[in-house]
């Protein structure tokens, strides 16, 4: 291909110099010239045909991308940064039973990735947190695949999300809300394992399924004989119109976990992890934790509606079985007209598209060059006291504004209102606050 267009041009540009000079024709020396410029720039092109190589396009869409033009190869790098401000106000119960919280700031993430496809067949990632917290330099996606496999679909083995609950599996870059719901204080987000996956009725139903050993979220090296976990997830999208503005998304998961040493905690998730971790359970001790997710979510033009429902039954070893579970249903409207986009490809929620990128020259008067907006609501509760733990209760009610300046950046604020009951079952107080999120990805 660039031997036939590389061709053709030197035959237009002599054509072209041919016809400006007119009385003045090439000289025999000026067409052997352009004759050893041709050959050689062929012979250049059976080289590198000759070592594999391929052409590249590289192109910018949400981030830097390249791809050869048979599509064997490609590559992404990126990254992300979410600066976070947070502002608090307790009440004195709240105070007494756990502490006064402190304004602050965090970045919430800084991370880089690359990831990529050889060949149409091996995938990678390589994504890494440097948030500068006091865990420093951590591994977030760092895994190898193959696709395409017959009947399976794909594999995965690394480090990687469970599959397991909308909300926790949709990229933090796409949630409507600053931080996940309570929901999440029971999913492990990510651990070292395998994975097999796969999309089926025009990608409208997806499976995944994980297993993976019973270690922390940050992968370490594993040397222990513990058993293997099981995490697994089904999606289904039974409506989806042709212009992808409406959809109804419905969704399970299911996960299977024997903790190391028969001990698990569960920490309660954070409206901002600005603040101090408020409930836990302490250490439990425990033969197995079975997770059962439900989930489900509308979207009709500008309007959105998602829920989840998370119960998790826990053998513990030295008394009878507890049931713990928590939930949350939200709303969202677009009020400048856009719509929440659902990815096919994993089931999840995906990369917001303002209709309008904010721009300072446009006439905003007039409704024009101001970003998207959205206004969203949730409200979610968790319970964690049953069966001799108790690790509290919370109730908590939270309203967002997101302006969305364009494809890859926004600014969110969420107010939360939350209510807590103690592991006794007394009043513990409520908390007030109000974050402020500055995000760029790309």
């Amino acid at each position: 291909m660039i031997r036939n267009f590389l061709s053709v041009g030197l035959i237009l540009s002599l054509m072209l110099f041919i016809g400006n000079l007119e009385a003045a024709p090439l000289t025999p020396e000026q067409i052997s010239d352009l004759e050893k410029r041709l050959e050689v720039l062929e012979k250049k092109d059976e080289l590198r045909a000759k070592d594999g190589g391929s052409e590249i396009r590289v192109y910018f869409k949400e981030g830097f991308k390249m791809r050869s033009l048979d599509d064997e190869f490609k590559f992404q790098a990126g990254g992300r940064i979410m600066h976070d401000w947070g502002f608090f106000d307790n009440d004195q119960t709240f105070a007494t039973t756990y502490k006064n919280q402190q304004d602050g700031s965090r970045f919430r993430r800084a991370r880089f990735f690359m990831a990529g496809v050889l060949y149409d067949t091996v995938t990678f990632k390589w994504d890494i947190d440097v948030d500068g917290g006091a865990s420093g330099v951590t591994f977030k996606d760092m895994y190898m695949g193959m696709q395409h496999i017959p009947i399976l679909g794909n594999f995965q083995v690394g480090h990687f999300k469970r599959p397991a609950s909308l909300d926790s599996v949709t990229s933090s870059k796409y949630l409507t809300f600053i931080e996940r719901s309570l929901t999440n204080t029971f999913f492990k987000t990510r651990n070292v394992g395998f994975a097999l996956f796969n999309k089926h009725l025009d990608d409208r139903l997806t499976w995944k399924v994980m297993l993976n050993k019973a270690v922390g979220e940050n992968p370490p090296d594993i040397r222990n004989d513990n058993d293997w976990n099981i995490t697994s997830r089904v999606t289904g999208l039974p409506y989806l119109s042709e212009d992808g503005k409406r959809w109804v998304h419905l969704g399970a998961s299911w996960s299977h976990d024997k903790p190391v040493s028969d001990s698990v905690t569960f920490a309660a998730a954070r409206d901002t992890e600005i603040t101090s971790t408020i409930l836990t359970t302490g250490a439990i001790g425990a033969n197995h934790v079975d997770i059962v997710g439900l989930e489900g979510a509308v979207n009709w033009n500008q309007f959105g509606v998602q829920g989840e429902y998370v119960t998790t039954n826990v053998d513990q070893t030295v008394r009878p079985d507890a049931t713990l579970d928590a939930f949350y249903v939200q709303g969202s409207w677009y009020i400048t007209g856009e719509n929440r986009h659902y990815s096919k490809k994993s089931g999840t929620i995906g990369r917001f598209k303002p209709i309008q990128t904010f721009n300072w020259k446009k006439n905003w008067l007039e409704g024009q060059g101001i970003g998207a907006w959205q206004l969203a609501v949730r409200y979610a509760e968790l319970d964690m006291n049953d069966q001799g733990i108790a690790g509290g209760k919370q109730k908590s009610t939270t309203a967002g504004v997101n302006w969305e300046l364009n494809r890859m950046s926004r600014v969110m604020y969420n107010y939360v209102h939350a209510d807590f009951t103690t592991g006794a079952g007394a009043d513990g107080g409520t908390l007030n606050s109000h974050v402020v999120r500055f995000q760029v990805d790309f």
